[in-house]
This record gives C-alpha cells, structure tokens and sequence, in this order.
C-alpha cells in the first residue's frame, strides 16, 4: 500500500485503522482512482480533503485536520452529512451542483457559521470543489482544498467599521456624543446585546459614563448589579483584557450574578489605564456563547482608544475654556485692584504718589510671583511676613524676630495679608522699628483653642516712637484704612493699637480663612445722616481693595454704607436684619455663587448692580457692569436704576 506511504498523522491513521467494516472496505481493495487521489492528498502541504463515495465520506490531510475542530479525528471516513451538520444547509447545494454539472466550483470569502466547539463560529473560507471521476468516468467523490479567510475578512470589515466610525466623530459636538455614536456602532458591528464605557474613580468605585443597547439586544437592563468583581478588577488594574462567561467556576460571584440578571452569556473588557491607574473599563457583552477572537478584541481596544482620546481632547478643551474664563477674570480683578489703589492713594506731590503707587503695586506684584511659584496652592503665614518685611532690609536675628506654629493660606488670603503687612512694615519704616538703625520688631503669632482664629502681635521698639498724637483710633491714610478693611470686612476679625513711649504694637484677630470652622458675622451698619437720611447701598465684594474703592466712590456720590461683606453667608446674614435701597453685587464670592444674595434682594425689590470680572449672560431687569468699572459708569447705571 504505498499509497497511504509516510510518516504524517493522516497517513498513519488510515494505515492503523480497521477499515474491514467500513463502506470503504479495507484498503488493498479501494480503487486506483482513490489510491491515487488520497497518495497526492497525504503528500500535499496544502489543506485538501476527499469527500467519497454516495455519502461524501471523508478522507484528508494532516493541513486539512485543524478545519473540524474538536470533530477530528472521529471526522476520518464519517459521512459529510454528520461532519458538517452546522452549515450543511449550505455546503450541500454546492456539493450537488459539482457532483450534477461535473464541474468545479470555487468560492471565496464563503462565510460558514460553524459550531465546532459548542458555540457558533463566524468562519470566512476560500475553498472549491472539484469532481472527481472513477474508472468507468463517473464521478465518485469530491476534492476539496482550501484555507480560513476569517482573519481577513474580519479584519478588512474592522478597518472598513473605524473609518466610519472616524467619519461619524467628527461630527459629534461633545464627549457623550462621541461614547454614545462609538459605543452603538461598535455594539451593532459586533452583534452584541449590551455595550459600555464605565469610569473608575480613586477608590476603585465604578460608574458607568455610556451604556448601550443595540437593536438586535435582548438583554434585560436591572438595575444595582454590578459585573465588577473582585478576581476581575484585579485583573483589569493589571491591564488585561478579561473574557467572561455565565457559570464559569472560577468566576466572580458578583459578575455571574450580573450576567445572569442581564441574560448575557459573554462578553469581553477592555480596561483603560492612565498613569498606571484603571481609568476606565469598556465592556461588550453578548446574550449567546460568543468566541471573541483577538482581532474582535483589537478592534474593541481601537475603539476604546479612540473614545478616550477623543473625550480627553474635548475635556482638554473645555479646560481650556475655563482657563481662558479664569485668567480673563484674574487679569480683570488685578485691574480692578490696580485701580483701586491708584484712585484711594493721597499725596501732596505727583512724586510722592508716584512713589506710593509704585511702592503698592511692587508688593502685589512680589506676593503675585510667589503664589505662581507654588501654582496657587497657597502660602503660609510665616512666608507671607518674611517676604513682605525682608523687603524693607530687616533680618531675623537682628532686628526682627518671628515666631508662631504653621498656618496654612489660600492664595487669595495670602494676598490681603500681604498687603495688610506691606502696610504695616510702610509704617514702621517711615515712623518706627524698619526705620531706625537701633530698632527691634517681633511678630509672633498663635491659633486660639475655642475658635480657630489666628491671634497676630505685632510689636516695635524704637527711640523715634513718641506717644504724642496717639489717638484711640487708627489714621484714616490709605494704608490704615486698608488694615481695617482686610481685618474686618474679610477676615471678619477686629485690629488694635497701642503706643507709649519707644514702643508702637498692633493686635490682630484674623476669624475668617482656612483656619476657621465657622466664620464668624458682623453686623450690618446703616449710616444716614440729618432729617433726610441717604440712599443706602450695600456692597457684597470679596476683594477689599475693590470694595474700599466701591465704598468711597458711594460715599463721595453721597450714598450711605448699608454694609460691605466678601461672603455669600455674612450677607444673607446682614439681610435677615433688614434690605438696602440698592446692591453692588460680585458674582463670584471666593469660588462661590452670588445667586442666593442676588435672589433674596430681588424678592424684596432692591434694586442690583452686577459687577463681575467673568463675562456671563445678562439678567432681564439686572445691570451688569464689567471690572475694572469707572466712578462715571457706575454712577450712570445707578441713576438709570
């Protein structure tokens, strides 16, 4: 039998097997047409196969064994028909117009929807059938060669399905537009019941950001299940896609749970790390055994890569967006603030006030660049003294001593304080410690137990202090106007002085800031003078400086002060105990909302000037002005009112 020659699986099986009750018979009496056929088959490196006799019965190669699966090798000599039970409705017609017309037929690209390993397969084929005629020149079998195209053909059908998708994200205008415009076409791409994005968060909780049902779904939409297990999130940390399957033994609870209530029976998760962090997981989930191949899961990694790109340049636009919003609104507070100083500073001379001028807009400008330094994170106490009275030439140990636990300040508090002990160290220079070469200045500084506050001393001893013209309240000059104003109006805190001979101390209460629990209300203050009391107007403005300008253009207009808060809280607290004639309102206190200020007022009909460094909508009936304003714009809107 030197036809079944060879050392090859096929050929020793054939050779090994009892072929005596069998249609075929044994070997020595099969026919020389078979003979010769089944010598070139077993000797070709190519995937071939026979189908023989009446009933197609197979022979093949040792190439051609893979293509049944788990069939082989119960496959050798069994019956077409059996073999091929899955897609015989549609093999079998081909075998019937080979075997009818006695010609060949070649199919390529052939999609045959096979269950060889108990779950149905989307197989491609290029493959023919070839007639294959016995001695008498009938035909008595068929010959068959060919290869699996699935990886092509799937793959062509996944480049084919992202440059659509590509082309449909260009036109979505945000980030869920795009997860949801990704997420449905992937689902329907692959005839999957449920598909979804879920974002995790620093614990590790999940929350689905997008979650899709394409038409073809059949799976049940419970709420409260969640398919993230333990075993299975620790392998999508690890970064590794995670196949699953209902009823598996090594499964999760939590995610067969999840499957079960859903009526899904596979699925596949793609997780997505950022920073070596799991960010994000997209799951595809199907109702039926599926076999996902890795060109399925390529595809699916494409599609999560794309949405996360595409949603964080959106997020890295609207971020932008705010930045711009935000440096807009910086640049027009600094402006404001610049204002303010240059319209409250007097002088007797342009060089003076050019001095003055300078002077200020240097300290803001130095505690500026710190904090850009730190990104805005805040400084501490200690930091803002040190850079403010080092300016002047003092040095610790010499003539200055500085004591006092850490205390952490928000960026905008840091900047008041700045300026309120630039204003300090301006007076010890010109009348005190900083100015006299024998001079001492201690600041110590302490957090009180009962309420959080922040208690300052600040004490100087020089010969050049003299108790004549001490007065019981401070100077009314900018710069202790200034004191008062960041003391009281922001920190909602209380400043006093003391003089006597060769020494000078201020003692500060600072309630207000990130030391404080609860920030503490003062009293709203009506001022009208005579028979004719004046229009009262208050003044909401977290910045003092700005305030302080807004109060004297007021009082300069003839107004009187109804009150001036820098929160959203000590105002609706001033309004409990009665309502101004007008408001000058910021929109933004400190990060936080006006609106509840703005809506009380209007309830009791006071009327409302907006002012804003941040460009938003105009209210029906609300005048807004932008910062930096002018004394005459202001004023004209106030009288229109």
């Amino acid at each position: 039998m030197d036809f079944l020659a060879g050392d090859g699986e096929m050929a020793r099986r054939i050779r090994e097997t009892d072929w005596s009750a069998h249609p075929f018979g044994p070997p020595e009496t099969w026919p020389q047409s078979l003979r010769s056929a089944l010598s070139i088959c077993l000797n070709s490196a190519f995937p071939t196969a026979i189908y023989w006799g009446p009933e197609l019965r197979l022979l093949y190669n040792d190439a051609w064994a893979p293509i049944p699966g788990p069939r082989h090798p119960a496959s050798l000599g069994a019956p077409a028909r059996e073999v091929w039970s899955d897609i015989w409705s549609i093999i079998e017609p081909q075998f019937n117009e080979v075997i009818r017309s006695g010609r060949g037929l070649f199919l390529e690209d052939q999609m045959l929807p096979m269950q060889r390993f108990g779950y149905l397969e989307e197989t491609y084929w290029n493959y023919s059938f070839t007639p294959m005629r016995g001695e008498l020149g009938e035909i008595v079998g068929v010959w068959n060669s060919g290869s699996e195209t699935t990886e092509n053909v799937i793959q062509r059908r996944n480049a084919e399905c992202m440059v659509k998708l590509n082309e449909a994200l260009r036109n979505c205008t945000s980030a869920q537009d795009g997860m949801q415009v990704s997420l449905e076409r992937l689902g329907t791409h692959l005839g999957a019941d449920l598909v979804g994005l879920a974002e995790f968060d620093g614990s590790g909780s999940a929350a689905p950001l997008c979650e899709v049902y394409p038409p073809q779904s059949s799976a049940r939409r419970p709420e409260g299940a969640s398919m993230f297990g333990p075993a299975l999130l620790a392998e999508l940390k690890a970064g590794k896609d995670v196949f699953v399957s209902r009823g598996e033994v090594a499964q999760d609870p939590e995610t067969s749970s999840y499957m079960s209530s859903r009526n899904l029976a596979s699925g596949v998760l793609v997780p997505w790390l950022s920073g070596g962090a799991l960010h994000a997981v997209l799951y595809i989930h199907w109702s039926r055994h599926r076999s996902t191949g890795v060109l399925d899961v390529a595809l699916v990694e494409k599609v999560l890569e794309t949405v996360m790109s595409w949603a964080e340049l959106e997020r890295a636009r609207a971020r932008e967006a705010v930045m711009s919003q935000e440096i807009d609104h910086r640049a027009r507070n600094i402006l404001a603030i610049l204002r303010a100083v240059a319209r409250l500073i007097s002088a007797e001379t342009i060089a003076d006030y050019k001095a003055k001028l300078d002077d200020r807009i240097a300290a803001l400008a130095r505690i500026h660049g710190l904090l850009s330094q730190r990104k805005w994170d805040g400084l501490t106490l200690r930091e803002v003294i040190e850079v403010e009275i080092a300016t002047f030439g003092a040095a610790e140990g010499v003539r200055l001593s500085l004591s006092g636990p850490e205390v952490s300040l928000p960026a905008g508090d840091a900047q008041l304080l700045a300026m309120m002990i630039h204003e300090m160290s301006t007076n010890a220079l010109k009348h005190g410690a900083l100015g006299d070469p024998e001079g001492a200045l201690e600041v110590d500084w302490s957090v009180r137990d009962e309420d959080g506050a922040v208690l300052l001393r600040w004490v100087e001893r020089s010969g050049l202090i003299a108790p004549e013209g001490a007065q019981d309240d401070l100077p009314r000059g900018f710069g202790t106007v200034l004191l008062q104003r960041v003391v009281q109006d922001h920190f909602q805190g209380q400043i006093e002085q003391a003089i006597a001979p060769g020494q000078f101390s201020y003692a500060v209460t600072l309630r207000n800031g990130a030391w404080s629990a609860e920030p503490s209300a003062s009293a709203a203050e009506v001022i009208a003078g005579g028979d004719d009391p004046a229009t009262t107007v208050l003044i909401v403005e977290d910045e003092p400086i700005i305030a302080l300008d807004l109060a004297g253009m007021m009082e300069d207009a003839g107004y009187a002060l109804f009150g001036q808060h820098g929160t959203v809280a000590t105002a609706l607290k001033a309004l409990e105990k009665g309502m101004p004639d007008l408001a000058l309102l910021d929109e933004n206190l400190a990060g936080e909302r006006s609106t509840a200020v703005l809506d009380k007022l209007m309830a009791h009909g006071v009327p409302v000037v907006i002012i804003s460094g941040y460009d938003g909508e105009a209210m029906t009936g609300v005048p807004r002005l932008a910062k930096p304003i002018s004394e005459a714009e202001l004023l004209a809107t106030l009288k229109s009112m």
